[in-house]
């Protein structure tokens, strides 16, 4: 995978400015426009741009932007601002949690399930939080509650002990952002007609924030869930050590949507490639796939997503059974073949 690791310098820089640049029309839209379904759809638009935006600071946080280590944080930092994101925290838990231990059980924090020893185990609560987290309508709330708010834009106690001065200034630098960008946007929306102050500062809290912020962590969770979650994906309980090439292709699913999707999305859903080597920039990443899929096809699990094959992961992806070395129900029963019955 090494040849398609070429990182050029202007790129990453380009695609920042042109999806900032769009990113604030669509927020100042979102703010200035009078219709409520324009101003819906602006902050709709901004939230699908805070994911773009996020996902070229991921790639730089992965040092698959540029070459320079200070401009790859420069524009990631850049990047993860509108996704309320330190870019240290995102890098820790990113980088060295998930790539590092891709598919373990309980360690990999990319909507892992539990075992079923460990549902057996839990609390009468702690199963029924699970089992919400793993309904279709708990999925769109994994993100924003089981990592960003305790991970990652409030860290607990044990994470702030482990700080290092980069993380508190990455930290602190959101936390400026936030109350900057919204007093900007009320401005903005205050003198072009907003009465009052009070109005004004709803409108850019609501619109300007809220709703892109949300429409972002929608579009993270479901990323999330369907990327490493499914019926051909295996799970297995900690190892200790980092996950073997072998793990991270069978707890990994590239995932194929139409064209623009894919391109809108930066190759995102490239996922197989990505895990084997992170530092392919995100405009490498389809060609290091289909070369991956030549090469090891058999190993590779790629799906073409519907509404029909994400009921289905839902429905049959629960627990996982490691001695089974399959998924199961909340009755324990497997919902796709054990090892043993597919060999």
């Amino acid at each position: 995978m090494a040849p398609f690791a070429t990182r050029h310098l202007v790129r990453p820089i380009l695609f920042l400015l042109i999806e900032f640049a769009l990113y604030a029309a669509a927020v100042a839209g979102a703010v200035l426009l009078t219709g409520i379904w324009a101003k819906l759809g602006g902050a709709f638009v901004a939230g699908v741009l805070t994911a773009t935006l996020a996902i070229i600071g991921h790639d730089c946080a992965h040092r698959g932007g540029t070459r320079h280590a200070w401009l790859n944080r420069l524009i990631g930092t850049i990047g993860f601002l509108p996704a309320l994101h330190p870019l240290s925290r995102w890098a820790y838990h990113h980088n060295q949690v998930h790539h590092r231990y891709t598919a373990q059980i309980g360690v990999d924090n990319a909507y892992s399930p539990m075992s079923v020893e460990q549902y057996r185990a839990a609390s009468p609560a702690q199963q029924a939080k699970y089992r919400f987290t793993r309904s279709l309508w708990g999925q769109p709330m994994f993100y924003l509650t089981d990592i960003w708010v305790r991970d990652i834009f409030a860290p607990r106690a044990a994470e702030r002990a482990t700080f290092k001065w980069s993380d508190w200034a990455d930290l602190l630098l959101v936390y400026a952002w936030l109350p900057l960008f919204v007093g900007g946007l009320a401005w903005l929306s205050h003198s072009h007609g907003t009465p009052s102050w009070t109005a004004a500062f709803i409108n850019a809290a609501v619109f300007g924030l809220v709703i892109p912020f949300l429409v972002w962590n929608l579009f993270i969770s479901f990323v999330t869930v369907i990327q490493h979650t499914g019926p051909s994906v295996k799970w297995s309980m900690p190892t200790g050590r980092p996950s073997t090439a072998r793990q991270k292709l069978h707890g990994t699913v590239r995932i194929r949507f139409p064209e623009i999707f894919d391109l809108l999305f930066h190759r995102l859903m490239q996922h197989s490639a990505h895990h084997l080597n992170p530092i392919i920039p995100l405009y490498s990443l389809k060609k290091a796939q289909a070369h991956l899929e030549e090469g090891y096809g058999q190993d590779v699990i790629s799906i073409r997503w519907t509404p029909a094959y994400h009921w289905r992961l839902t429905r049959d992806c629960k627990l996982y059974d490691p001695a089974r070395d399959c998924w199961c129900d909340f009755s324990y029963q497997p919902t796709t073949p054990p090892a043993a019955a597919a060999a």
